[in-house]
């Protein structure tokens, strides 16, 4: 599998190293950004993770590309600037069709609202597909996270509810979207 930085329309996907792996977290439990995510007052079912949840949930090789059916991180940069962070989990393969869950947050809000998450989320589907054989990718935000909603909408994804296989909602009010790339 090729590792090299993948291109998008606005941003480039940086395979992560080990050496991200505490800013990636930051990123999740400590922005201005996390209070649309995780933790009180939005989503006190989902608390913030405390860095040893976190290790426990991202493994060394979502960072070190040696298992990458198992899932992978990528930071995503704006020119040379990291503003966040897209990853696939564990790849799934049932009745010949290839399937995986794609999770993003992004650094700061001052990168939301122009197209960067978006455009990482077509490079990543992009690239799965063409390079693992993917063809269905599910993201799953809460309801409530309006513009994550429409950011995945304008990426491909439809909302479904149709009930997937290894699937586990993280919020009460979860919103199971897909995309399915054909060939």
């Amino acid at each position: 599998m090729n590792e090299s930085y993948l291109k998008g329309k606005l941003i480039t996907l940086r395979p992560a190293t080990m050496q991200d792996r505490r800013q990636v977290f930051e990123w999740l439990a400590h922005s201005d950004l996390t209070s649309s995510m995780l933790g009180p007052p939005h989503f006190p079912e989902n608390p913030v993770p405390t860095w040893e949840e976190f290790i426990d949930d991202y493994y060394e090789y979502f960072f070190d590309g040696s298992q990458p059916e198992s899932g992978r991180c990528f930071i995503i940069q704006l020119n040379a600037t990291p503003i966040g962070q897209i990853n696939y989990n564990k790849i799934y393969a049932e009745e010949r069709l290839r399937f995986t869950e794609l999770d993003i947050w992004l650094a700061d809000s001052r990168y939301t609202n122009k197209g960067y998450g978006t455009d990482a989320l077509k490079t990543l589907c992009h690239y799965l597909h063409n390079e693992l054989a993917c063809k269905k990718f599910i993201i799953a935000p809460a309801r409530q996270n309006i513009g994550a909603v429409k950011a995945y909408q304008k990426a491909g994804f439809a909302e479904t509810s149709i009930l997937l296989p290894h699937f586990i909602a993280d919020y009460a009010d979860t919103v199971i979207m897909i995309k399915e790339i054909r060939d």
